[in-house]
């Protein structure tokens, strides 16, 4: 995945950078990406493949399910529907370059399209922020303009809507989070996704800073290969 340089986006990422209130402490970012894969998308993609070609993905997903190589956004035995795992998996690679998603599952996703889904999205978006937007003061309205850059960056009544979801337990950034969310914005129409990455710490607890078991080491290789991320909990 591409990262686009969005400077529509830059104010808003200044408001969602570090937004404390009381004891709490929100961060967030929303980042623009082209679909054009990337050298390692590409070497993703041919992992992927081989898996789908000696059955290990296919067995991987009907031992989850009990039922045909499926996983929560289509038929993994289709090219189309490997091809957008990847995607997610890369974004999640380019957000995040000190962590390596390669061997995230399928079903750690989460996928919903539609105008009901989507003004779901958007509802439990603005209360989840309500109290960092009345910290902000009403000057600011982040809720508002949170939203109207979504809208105009990706235009969300088009898009497939995702979210990561893995185990807790396998989740190196979920120490001292009080809450968390992650939603790819998934537009086919303009080959792009917009992803939106938002948490809530104690005061005492740094955005962003993980347990060392799965940072990479000095070669850019996982120190473990496990699942990472849970993007929508409440500890």
């Amino acid at each position: 995945m591409k990262f686009l340089e969005t400077p529509s986006l830059e104010y808003i990422n200044s408001l969602l950078d570090s937004i404390e209130f009381g004891d709490q402490l929100i961060s967030g970012k929303l980042e623009a990406y082209s679909c054009k894969m990337t050298a390692d998308d590409k070497r993703l993609f041919r992992s992927l493949e081989q898996q789908h070609a000696d059955g290990s993905l296919s067995r991987s997903a009907s031992a989850d399910h009990g039922t045909s190589p499926s996983s929560p956004f289509g038929d993994l035995g289709d090219h189309q529907t490997r091809k957008k795992l990847v995607h997610l998996i890369a974004t999640l690679n380019a957000s995040f370059p000190d962590y390596d998603f390669s061997t995230a599952k399928a079903e750690s996703f989460t996928w919903k399209t539609g105008a009901e889904y989507m003004h779901m999205i958007k509802n439990s978006i603005m209360t989840t922020l309500a109290e960092a937007d009345t910290s902000l003061g009403s000057s600011v309205n982040l809720c508002e303009q949170l939203w109207q850059q979504i809208e105009s960056e990706i235009s969300p009544s088009e898009c497939d809507i995702f979210s990561y979801i893995p185990d807790m337990d396998c989740d190196p950034l979920s120490d001292g989070k009080i809450w968390s969310f992650n939603y790819f914005f998934y537009n086919h129409r303009m080959k792009k996704v917009l992803f939106f990455t938002c948490s809530c710490t104690r005061v005492s607890t740094s955005f962003g800073v993980p347990t060392d078991s799965h940072r990479r080491n000095s070669d850019g290789v996982p120190d473990e290969e496990e699942d990472l991320f849970d993007f929508e909990h409440e500890n």
